[in-house]
């Protein structure tokens, strides 16, 4: 019995496509995605629920299936019944942090959900209540963005490693960040960095309950390795959530910004985002 489960855990494997794209007007270029199908999607008529996977900076849409093992480490978890099936799609983010410029040259966030996620839903066989949203790094940033700012769109976030930098006056910020978030102003600060830093959006949260009582919320999840040195930001964010009340979970553990860690958290993720679409 236990062999035969063991094959049968190993006979299940989803499928990969890094090749899909889209014609955007919004960004006015042809723009780059992978899919990943669950066994058995090619041969049903069911619906999937769907997970945005997001990666870091200097990645691409490629970087979850070549670096991040995505393929086996979602088959193998959707296999043993830790997770439901879901289709997971890995958008090519470039290095816009996920987000609109300063100065509108450039419109990430308005192609995400104008443009990709409409493109999504009609390609594949998507549950459109059924969305969740993860990321490492600059990723996890873009997780944590869409989901304090788009809540509705989503019903689980999982953030890993999350780039939530706290604006610093005066800091010395790279070409990429003042590209994406506009030069200093007299206090020291990009304005734009200020208004999509997460920790100050956290700490402008307003929570609702819905009508059974509970709060309308996305569930939440935050990771980061304990050698990680985006581990005091995010203990920073921590902090200000539990201020706000808003429910979440956390866990440090061992490692650090590296895939290691990052494919160790995506098995954990595709847990989360399952209970969330499982209810």
């Amino acid at each position: 019995m236990i062999l035969g489960n063991v094959s049968t855990l190993f006979a299940q494997r989803g499928s990969v496509d890094e090749s899909c794209t889209i014609e955007s007007k919004i960004m006015k270029q042809t723009m780059h995605y992978a899919v990943y199908l669950p066994d058995g999607y090619n041969t049903s008529t069911r619906t999937y629920p769907v997970l945005y996977l997001l990666h870091g900076m200097s990645g691409n849409q490629t970087s979850w299936v070549q670096q991040g093992d995505v393929n086996r480490i979602a088959s193998k978890t959707i296999a043993s019944g830790a997770a439901p099936e879901m289709i997971i799609v890995m958008p090519d983010g470039r290095n816009d942090c996920y987000v609109n410029s300063y100065d509108n040259s450039v419109r990430y966030e308005d192609y995400f959900f104008q443009e990709f996620i409409p493109e999504v839903e009609k390609s594949f066989r998507v549950q459109k209540n059924l969305r969740a949203v993860a990321g490492l790094s600059m990723g996890g940033y873009g997780s944590l963005y869409y989901t304090f700012s788009h809540k509705d769109m989503f019903k689980a976030c999982y953030a890993m490693s999350a780039a939530v930098y706290i604006p610093e006056k005066n800091g010395n910020r790279s070409d990429l960040e003042k590209k994406v978030m506009g030069p200093d102003d007299a206090e020291g600060t990009p304005p734009y960095f200020r208004s999509h830093c997460i920790q100050e959006m956290a700490k402008n949260i307003e929570l609702k309950k819905n009508e059974w009582g509970g709060i309308d919320f996305p569930s939440l999840y935050i990771d980061c390795g304990d050698d990680d040195f985006l581990l005091l930001p995010n203990l920073q964010l921590v902090e200000i959530l539990k201020n706000k009340n808003v429910p979440f979970e956390f866990r440090v553990h061992d490692g650090a910004h590296t895939w290691d860690y990052w494919r160790n958290a995506l098995e954990d993720a595709l847990v989360f985002v399952g209970k969330a679409f499982r209810g």
